[in-house]
């Protein structure tokens, strides 16, 4: 696919084509759609590739190059498997500045979709204009806390984040199909889906179309993109079904392995959403006998007695006896990326030196 092709875009209604582009941002007063000016400069230049930030939720964040045209085909995957039709209105609600705002304006160039503007916030469902219907809404999984409006999207892809049990129970309810995607900007957006609500919702995520996985010896994913030039192996620890589906169990960097017990903090925490109130995750403390003990982490100022008893007493309830954890921790201000995304190791080093202190 030649990139050249790809210079018209409708925003807000608005058709403009190539350089008119870049001036109808520039003239915007929002901050998000001027960062889409910066990005369609970039589009439109000579040059083949652009270059991409990763978020850092896989380690520090780095620079990657990437080739105009594999952003396309990626763009056409999704394309074909949500069925776009040209002037369908999608929603732009995700930052520029990462790989997910980005692949959706490249969407939008490929299949000639309306982009429908909202900036960035974690309630934009509130701001879409009053019985306008979207067809098509990716968000990230604090966007849709708030469901307001949800009736009036056909579709809404969840990125850049595992979706908890308490949020998945909440989008039961919504009538929008719902798609949890899993895929990072290495391999240019989603590679996988899975259906979170309605008679199809699963575990499982298959591939998109010519996407192919499979496990190394530790049991993570590698990931076959047909427009990729390089497999990628992910730190996702996974059950494999077969090279199409897989069900993700958490992160090979965050395993706790405790007393020679194998322990996935994400499914941990996918159990606990429903009983702590605040941000929390699990990581593991150095510990004489166990190697590694499970520990829980809340962003809080610690709790009174009777809220720590009756928290331990919810927690015996709902985990299995291994996956109890040994000690609960409460640190007034967790470590974040720039995007907004827990840094776990940072927060956990940061506890162990004021312990120190």
């Amino acid at each position: 696919m030649n990139f050249q092709d790809y210079n018209e875009l409708m925003i807000d209604n608005h058709l403009q084509k190539g350089e008119e582009i870049i001036t109808f941002c520039r003239a915007s007063k929002l901050k998000n759609i001027q960062l889409l000016g910066d990005f369609m400069e970039e589009w439109l230049s000579t040059a083949a590739t652009m270059q991409l930030k990763t978020s850092g939720s896989t380690g520090e964040p780095k620079i990657i190059t990437v080739e105009k045209a594999q952003m396309l085909e990626s763009a056409k995957s999704t394309a074909s498997f949500f069925g776009f039709q040209e002037k369908q209105k999608a929603l732009l609600c995700l930052p520029m500045t990462y790989i997910a705002g980005k692949m959706m304006v490249v969407r939008a160039l490929y299949s000639k979709l309306n982009l429908i503007c909202i900036e960035p916030s974690n309630t934009p469902l509130k701001e879409i204009p009053e019985g306008m219907q979207i067809d098509f809404a990716p968000l990230t999984p604090a966007q849709i806390h708030d469901t307001t409006n949800s009736g009036f999207i056909k579709t809404i892809l969840l990125g850049g984040g595992p979706v908890s049990l308490e949020l998945e129970n909440i989008l039961q309810s919504v009538t929008s199909e719902i798609y949890h995607g899993y895929g990072m900007t290495e391999t240019l957006s989603h590679v996988a889906l899975r259906k979170l609500n309605g008679s199809e919702k699963s575990d499982m995520y298959k591939g998109l179309p010519g996407v192919s996985f499979s496990t190394d010896e530790s049991d993570c994913l590698v990931i076959k993109v047909p427009f990729l030039n390089q497999t990628i192996v992910t730190n996702d620890v996974v059950t494999l079904f077969n090279e199409h589906t897989f069900v993700w169990k958490g992160r090979i960097d965050h395993v706790i392995n405790s007393g020679g017990i194998k322990l996935h903090p994400e499914s941990i925490e996918r159990k606990l959403t429903p009983c702590i109130r605040e941000l929390f995750f699990i990581a593991a403390l150095p510990d004489e006998k166990l190697g590694d003990k499970l520990c829980l982490f809340i962003e809080s100022e610690s709790y009174d007695e009777v809220q720590i008893q009756h928290l331990k007493h919810e927690i015996a309830n709902i985990l299995d006896k291994y996956e109890i954890p040994k000690e609960i921790i409460f640190i007034p201000k967790f470590q974040y990326t720039i995007s907004g995304k827990i840094q776990r190791n940072k927060t956990v080093e940061y506890y162990k030196l004021s312990k120190h202190h």
